[in-house]
């Protein structure tokens, strides 16, 4: 399917870049330079104008209910000529009206309270409580809305700060002072205030106090409706927490300037995203933002510069009848193109015929065709050759042990049967049936842990007869540890090399430890430690290059059974992992097996995926 490279008859590209450039872009330069900068500009002092008045209107509604407020909580200390010339306060002073029954001054205070609510819209709430009579007068323009009995309102603490005849306001909160079966499902703002005698010189033991709760989202009142409103109106307190939020989100929350690039609220000012008008209230000291994206300007000046497209219409005609025909036929191509590639991920080698037409296209699609037949090709002939080969090279390691094992423990038993010809070789035979009768019922090529340390424990029992007890073994493995996978055979020449050259000379008091720990990125550890002589750093080198040797040499310490199983590792699962040997002359050796940590299954998933390095 090799072809010679096209010559390009026709350069589809250039000449669709010329074609739509030419028409294109001197129309719409030409419009853009006259209308854009002067749109914008015009848009963006026009929602400037608007929003500002919003802000001011707002503020003034504002500054006029805390004015009410305050108003309210003067009239308190009023002498009023339909209540026999008492104010408010005096039914809460005992000294003024000692003989007042308690039902005349309950309806005395309610009245007055339902007329403050009734006479003002953006009022929830309204309650006075008296600390003489230890009483709460409580009115609400929501129907069934009361106060709970279990609340606590006798504090003195609970307005917070120190006891004074300022008033202090607590921003957005649902009250925790209303009865449970109550309506409660809307935020206030609390206006409070300490009432003391008329006559008091220290303001340190008030006679009560009074709270007017208005609605939180009563600052929208202050502009006719959503829709004359551009962006988020922001109420914001001398503390920084959110008082309104046109939006609704951030409501009762510190306001968060940072999301508008604003710093510092006495300098918020406009920038390149955002339009920022704002005021400040010295009544209340509350800040008003107005907040605009520039983004909304922007969008409405696209839409008058749409309305200016008019001129343009002939260009853009005449544009698309060429983009039609060129378009078309570019994208059936591109999609065919796409359709084989998307193919290739799925792994679909098909072969495909060879492209007639002699252009860019053309000669991409008839190099990715060559590409597929090429790519097919050496699949086969690379890839499954090599994992064949890894295959089998895998199967002639796990063999070379059996034999290897098999011939040192005959000696051994030879050797003892020579010396003590007495039970102990039966004994030593009948654990060797034990490993035989092992060997020969585990399939496949993983087992479990406790599997591999039951087998490795039978040939320590072996080795101590034959060592006559010489050496004893700890085992340190985790329970939790004893279901995962380990590949067969692999911990046995561990322990074997180091019970035949850690142990070799040592006549008693030899230790052997098994261990085994999960670390934190998913590597099982086994080591197997000996308190033995020990070697030196230039022998633990020369041994730990000959691991990776296909055949260890003779003579050389490392043992066949250490090389077999690093080998076997690093086949199945690739660096890093195999084996790690550390030693110090005459106090200890340990060989640590590094692997995935996953149970038996899963390894024998592991070894077929593409997790291998």
């Amino acid at each position: 399917m090799s072809r010679q490279r096209p010559r390009f008859v026709s350069r589809y590209f250039i000449k669709m870049l010329l074609s739509y450039g030419l028409v294109i872009v001197i129309a719409l330069g030409l419009v853009f330079a006259f209308t854009t900068s002067r749109v914008v500009r015009t848009l963006t002092e026009k929602e400037s104008r608007v929003d500002r008045e919003i802000v001011q209107q707002v503020r003034a509604y504002s500054d006029g209910t805390y004015k009410t407020v305050q108003g309210i909580f003067s009239r308190l200390y009023m002498p009023l000529s339909y209540y026999d010339n008492y104010s408010i306060v005096d039914y809460l002073n005992p000294r003024k009206l000692e003989t007042l029954d308690r039902k005349a001054k309950r309806g005395v205070i309610s009245s007055y309270l339902q007329d403050i609510c009734t006479a003002n819209a953006f009022i929830s709430d309204i309650f006075i409580v008296d600390y003489g009579d230890r009483d709460v007068f409580f009115f609400s323009s929501v129907s069934g809305r009361d106060t709970s009995l279990n609340y606590d309102f006798y504090d003195q603490n609970l307005l917070g700060g120190s006891v004074d005849n300022k008033i202090r306001s607590i921003p957005n909160h649902i009250p925790e002072y209303i009865n449970a079966s109550s309506v409660n499902d809307y935020a206030v703002i609390s206006y409070c205030i300490y009432l003391f005698d008329e006559n008091a010189v220290r303001f340190n033991r008030p006679l009560g106090y009074i709270v007017v709760n208005v609605w939180a989202d009563h600052f929208k009142d202050a502009y006719q409706n959503a829709d004359s409103l551009n962006g988020t109106l922001f109420v914001v307190d001398e503390s920084g927490m959110t008082l309104f939020d046109s939006s609704g989100e951030g409501a009762g929350k510190p306001f968060d300037g940072s999301r508008f690039g604003i710093a510092d609220l006495d300098a918020a000012e406009s920038n390149r995203a955002w339009v920022v008008n704002t005021q400040r209230s010295e009544r209340t000291g509350y800040r008003f933002l107005n907040i605009v994206s520039r983004e909304v300007i922007r969008r409405e000046a696209d839409a008058i510069r749409r309305s200016l497209y008019g001129v343009l219409v002939v260009c853009i005609a005449l544009a698309m009848v060429i983009s039609m025909v060129s378009a078309q036929l570019f994208s059936r191509r591109i999609e065919l193109l796409v359709r084989k590639m998307r193919k290739l991920e799925r792994g679909e080698f098909s072969e495909y015929p060879d492209v007639p037409v002699n252009d860019e296209i053309g000669y991409l699609e008839q190099s990715f065709n060559n590409m597929i037949t090429s790519l097919d090709k050496h699949i086969q002939t690379a890839y499954v050759y090599q994992l064949k080969s890894k295959t089998a090279e895998l199967k002639a390691l796990q063999a070379q042990i059996n034999p290897h094992f098999l011939f040192n423990t005959l000696e051994s038993i030879r050797v003892n049967a020579l010396i003590n010809k007495d039970a102990e070789t039966a004994k030593m035979i009948h654990i060797l049936g034990n490993l035989f009768r092992w060997n020969i019922k585990t399939r496949g090529m993983f087992v479990e842990l406790h599997e591999e340390i039951e087998y490795a424990s039978a040939f320590v029992e072996l080795e101590k007869i034959r060592y006559a007890d010489a050496f004893d073994v700890v085992m340190d493995v985790p329970q939790r540890l004893m279901t995962l996978g380990v590949p067969r055979f692999i911990l046995q020449p561990l322990v074997e090399n180091a019970i035949k050259h850690g142990q070799m000379g040592v006549q008693e008091g030899g230790v052997i430890t098994i261990g085994a720990e999960e670390i934190d990125d998913g590597t099982l550890v086994i080591a197997v430690a000996d308190n033995g002589r020990g070697m030196d750093a230039e022998t633990v080198r020369r041994i730990e290059t000959g691991l990776d040797q296909p055949e260890a040499e003779p003579g050389d310490e490392a043992s066949i059974g250490l090389s077999n199983v690093h080998q076997r590792l690093r086949i199945l699962f690739g660096e890093p992992y195999g084996l790690k040997i550390e030693s110090e002359p005459g106090v200890r050796t340990v060989i640590r097996i590094a692997m995935p940590a996953r149970r038996k299954e899963e390894l024998e998933h592991y070894v077929q995926s593409d997790h291998r390095g």
